[in-house]
């Protein structure tokens, strides 16, 4: 077996490292290459190229071009390399509930949203999370919004009209979503959303379509806690559906994009358990570097629902009983009450 790894080396390095570099290493995705580097020392020290890691990490995350994004990769141990280590595959679904000491620093949310593999939105926005000025965060419901009340993004995207549960059904498997969030401070980055939709169906409030990206994380220690990092985002316009149909066709925008951190309750979690929870997740283990986990988002995200469902009917069952107890005692009290008067 040396023998041959020696063989294929010896080859290889008979070959300029240019043409290696720029004709062989550039057609690469990044599992490939950080594969390939791991067959000789000759092809890791080609492989290990920043140029290659950085052409790769922008191709995936076209967002991470920003000057933010740019300076906080340039401090990461291996530059783009570790970047792209960090933020390929699925990072593990847990967190320490005694690490009470979230990050002292903003965060940088890095995110991607395509439709049938078609770039429609990015940005890079920065998440205050100091205290001092911004405190009010940590104390306040986690939430963040990318875009603004009054704003929305137009998109190539169009409702046909005639079948509005096909469409919402197509949405739902067309739509994908990188969320990145970077520590600068800590120098590493996480990819916290599922990536494909896991549900979309319409807020019968606003009217919109909503079309959810969801994480499911549990405690570590006992697994008993699970809570959601749910990604959000809205779709509205050919005049909102006209109450579902009528056959009004139109152009659709993207009217909200919003990360949120819920409890298995539906609450949304505060500032502070939400940071320990996106802590968790940026310095924990990665796993499915193969993208298999990608199909695992939505049967996890099912499995909580169903969780939710049947913590749900326990309380109201619970709630019931507790009802009904009450009325017997209220009702024994009042026969002895009256009794009572009789008697008297």
């Amino acid at each position: 077996m040396a023998s041959v790894e020696c063989s294929i080396g010896d080859s290889i390095s008979t070959l300029h490292p240019d043409i290696i570099q720029t004709q062989i290493l550039t057609r690469l995705d990044g599992p490939t290459l950080a594969s390939t580097a791991s067959t000789s020392s000759y092809l890791q020290t080609l492989c290990y190229e920043q140029k290659l890691w950085r052409e790769i990490s922008t191709a995936t995350w076209p967002c991470i071009n920003d000057s933010r994004v740019v300076q906080a990769i340039s401090s990461f141990p291996s530059g783009y390399r570790s970047f792209f280590a960090d933020s390929y595959p699925f990072t593990e679904y847990t967190w320490e509930s005694e690490k009470q000491d979230p990050p002292t620093t903003g965060l940088i949310s890095a995110v991607d949203l395509y439709y049938r593999g078609e770039l429609i939105y990015s940005k890079v926005q920065e998440m205050e999370t100091e205290n001092g000025k911004a405190g009010w965060f940590l104390s306040a419901p986690f939430r963040v919004d990318l875009l603004d009340e009054k704003e929305s993004v137009q998109t190539k995207i169009l409702y046909p009209g005639g079948d509005y549960e096909a469409w919402v059904r197509n949405m739902e498997e067309s739509m994908e979503l990188n969320w990145i969030v970077i520590d600068p401070v800590k120098k590493r980055a996480a990819n916290i959303s599922s990536r494909k939709a896991v549900s979309a169906k319409r807020n019968w409030l606003t009217g919109d379509l909503e079309i959810r990206f969801s994480t499911v994380v549990a405690e570590a220690a006992g697994k008993k806690n699970a809570a959601e990092v749910a990604v959000v985002v809205s779709c509205g316009s050919a005049e909102t559906w006209k109450e579902v149909d009528e056959e009004v066709g139109g152009e659709v925008h993207v009217r909200d994009v919003r990360l949120q951190l819920e409890d298995i309750e539906g609450k949304c979690l505060k500032g502070r358990d939400s940071l320990v929870i996106l802590q968790g997740m940026l310095e924990g283990k990665r796993c499915c570097k193969d993208g298999g986990g990608e199909g695992r988002g939505k049967g996890r995200y099912e499995e909580y629902m169903e969780m939710k469902t049947h913590m749900r009917e326990k309380k109201e069952r619970r709630e019931k009983a507790q009802d009904t107890i009450c009325m017997i005692f209220g009702f024994s009290l009042f026969v002895l009450l009256w009794s009572f008067i009789l008697l008297r």
